[in-house]
């Protein structure tokens, strides 16, 4: 009876956090539109479903090249929902969501190995990061990376515990795979053996540099593995570096400084440094314990430290996003909580479960809880981005048959979400080159001319923004 009681005092907290989560993302959770990146992953992934292209040899349209902009294995795992699911715009939404779901769920283990209670407290500081409720429901190649960036530290941990080295294969084996959906900055968390040596002193440094050396291997050897066996594997994983990596460095420019993902990480820090700052204050002026034993104040050190090796490496190129360094977020979000950790664990114990105010914050949770499903249903509706462009595609595509090759005004070419948007919903490649003459024509409004009406009929179907012509 005892432990029933305890489930669900601890149940109300986990229903509080995750209420709060679905407020903050229910209009945009299953809206219609999407980040561009999202967009395109979603198409290669659908169309992966479909059978065209290969694993290794991602099929975006008829008119691009093969995708090699990322190694496959995000496409490949996306492709399962889809051929599981469905090709609904939901699914886009879904697999997103349950990549944040499921690395949420790691976030709590890895916190529950280390020792610590409350295992909402690191979930909570890691949702109201902005861009990981951001990332939640646009569907970035970050979100399945911090599945198994966080999976390589979970398992890392249970083997300092445990002493098999079945568990140094599998945290290599994860960083392999991270590779494989998002390319050499999986590899951050080769630093965690050494941090907890260098600050923690739990090893001798002969067995943090064998621990190491394990983890680099069980990391580079699959992948050597996959490219002595495969070919294709070989040619895909090469086009990628040379098309994504060594490019970027020499040559994309996205920023004005190289501190820019710093400057994009302290602002993305600042709910989780004014809820510990909140909370150690509090802590201070009720003179109740907030400070933490020096060895766990060492504890968090490793992985503020460990979040920043998952940062700092993307100065070397001049090619940013804040999104880059959602794989991060779940370390600095433990980090925070072990600084709070005496305070919220004290308050646990001062808790009434019997007063008003826990039935109040416990009625509160299933309020946010059910309150943001609901939401989320009632927004699904809604157009989170591109809502002018969707509309007038949904409205075009029962014009042209699934799978066509359709032209488009040059001009138009650089316009990749409509690109993505064509291809995600019916498969419809754009072909910008108009020496070949295709059955129809897709022209933005300030291009037309009438001198287009010799050799092309307009089709009237209501849009806002394009013509579509059919070739006379």
């Amino acid at each position: 009876m005892k432990k029933s009681s305890e489930i669900s005092q601890t149940l109300s907290f986990y229903l509080f956090v995750v209420g709060v989560f679905l407020i903050i993302v229910c209009q945009d959770i299953f809206s219609n539109g999407m980040f561009l990146d999202g967009v395109i992953y979603s198409t290669v992934s659908k169309n992966l479903a479909d059978g065209l292209g290969t694993f290794w040899n991602p099929y975006f349209s008829s008119t691009w090249s093969d995708f090699h902009e990322h190694p496959p294995l995000a496409f490949g795992i996306q492709s399962v929902f889809y051929a599981l699911l469905g090709e609904s715009r939901y699914v886009d939404k879904i697999y997103s969501l349950f990549t944040i779901a499921i690395a949420g769920f790691v976030i709590m283990r890895i916190w529950k190995t280390m020792g610590y209670r409350h295992g909402w407290l690191p979930l909570f500081i890691w949702i109201i990061t902005p861009t990981v409720f951001w990332a939640s429901y646009n569907n970035v190649l970050e979100n399945t990376m911090t599945v198994f960036t966080s999976l390589s530290v979970l398992f890392y941990l249970i083997n300092q515990d445990s002493k098999k080295y079945i568990f140094i294969i599998l945290s290599g084996f994860m960083l392999a795979l991270g590779f494989l959906t998002k390319g050499f900055v999986a590899f951050f968390p080769w630093t965690f053996p050494f941090l907890l040596w260098l600050i923690l002193k739990q090893k001798s440094c002969s067995k943090m540099a064998i621990d190491s050396a394990g983890l680099i291997f069980f990391t580079i050897s699959p992948l050597i593995l996959v490219c002595l066996v495969s070919a294709s594997a070989r040619v895909s994983l090469h086009k990628y570096i040379d098309n994504q990596v060594i490019d970027s460095i020499r040559h994309a420019v996205t920023v004005n400084s190289r501190f820019y993902i710093v400057e994009r990480l302290l602002f993305e820090l600042v709910p989780a440094a004014v809820l510990s700052s909140l909370l150690l204050i509090r802590a201070y002026i009720r003179k109740t314990p907030s400070i933490l034993p020096k060895e766990n104040i060492k504890k968090a050190l490793v992985f503020v430290i460990l979040g920043l090796t998952g940062v700092l490496p993307i100065m070397i190129s001049m090619k940013q996003s804040g999104f880059y360094i959602i794989p991060a977020y779940p370390f600095f979000a433990i980090g925070a909580g072990i600084l709070v950790y005496p305070s919220i664990d004290y308050l646990f114990l001062k808790i009434n479960y019997e007063s008003k105010w826990f039935f109040i914050f416990k009625w509160t949770g299933y309020l946010l809880f059910f309150s943001g499903i609901v939401l989320s249903v009632y927004f699904s509706d809604r157009f989170s981005r591109d809502s002018v462009k969707i509309k007038d595609i949904y409205a075009l595509i029962p014009e042209i048959p699934k799978g066509s090759i359709i032209n488009i005004n040059p001009e138009m070419d650089s316009d990749f979400s409509l690109h993505a948007y064509f291809g995600r919903f019916e498969n419809i490649s754009l072909d910008p080159d108009l020496k070949n003459k295709r059955d129809f024509l897709l022209i933005k409004n300030e291009f037309y001319s009438d001198t287009l009406r010799t050799n092309y009929e307009i089709i009237k179907v209501g849009t806002v923004d394009y013509k579509l012509l059919r070739k006379k």
